[in-house]
């Protein structure tokens, strides 16, 4: 079994996986990291580029029911120990950042976690997540640190196989909150890497769908901490946008 299985979520985004993957044609990770990739019947160059490629005979080219079912297909194809999904145009920050996880992994955690730095498009540097949003990167991170929204990116966890349990799809835009707090419900040895481990690309989503992805946070984070919690909660989120 190999140590890490990076799992990569495309659909005609041939140019973001390319990006994605770039470090891991370039060094040799083989003996150590699966690259699992998960395309959703893509009608770019993406379906003949894997049929080529020699870097992972482990991908899948289908028509899928979205994000997070393609995200579940490769969490069911992931033959590593611990699993880490770098969707496509978002990739490790750099190759001292992929050795370091690995090194981390050595020490047996339940999961790891990190910074994540936004770029643009062009991969120029915004700045981390907790220096350009109003959530910062907890010291500690557990299933109850998600109170008042996400403060870990999703890029930048990374659990055991074994611990990860199934995207939730009933939850069209913020499947990812909801899916670390019940990963993390079930786990005890948490790392803080103190570190930039991944880049993560702005792509505008979060900004159309920021009503709907509003809505589900809040159904999200009710059904996980209770409404009278929840109420307040989203009253300090709301007094935290306003002073910010």
């Amino acid at each position: 079994m190999k140590r890490l299985s990076i799992i990569s979520i495309t659909y005609n985004n041939f140019e973001g996986l390319s990006k994605t993957i770039a470090l891991f044609q370039s060094h040799n990770f083989q003996s150590e990291i699966e690259l699992v990739i998960v395309d959703g019947g893509s009608k770019d160059e993406t379906r003949d580029f894997l049929k080529n490629q020699d870097l992972t005979d482990n991908w899948v080219s289908e028509p899928d029911k979205g994000i997070y079912d393609a995200m579940n297909k490769g969490l069911k194809m992931a033959n590593g120990a611990y699993v880490w999904f770098l969707n496509a145009g978002d990739y490790a920050f750099g190759i001292e950042s992929i050795k370091l996880v690995l090194d981390s992994l050595a020490m047996a955690p339940d999961a790891i976690y990190g910074e994540t730095m936004l770029v643009d498009s062009l991969g120029i540097e915004i700045g981390t997540r907790s220096e350009q949003t109003t959530r910062k990167l907890p010291e500690i991170l557990t299933w109850t640190s998600f109170k008042q929204g996400m403060n870990v990116g999703h890029q930048a966890f990374i659990i055991k196989k074994s611990l990860a349990l199934p995207y939730d799809t009933q939850w069209k835009h913020v499947a990812d909150i909801d899916w670390m707090i019940r990963c993390l419900k079930n786990c005890k040895k948490v790392i803080n890497l103190n570190s930039i481990i991944v880049n993560f690309t702005l792509d505008g989503h979060s900004t159309i769908h920021r009503k709907e992805s509003n809505i589900e946070r809040y159904r999200v984070l009710k059904s996980h901490y209770g409404i009278v919690s929840n109420i307040w909660n989203h009253f300090l989120i709301g007094l935290r946008h306003f002073l910010n």
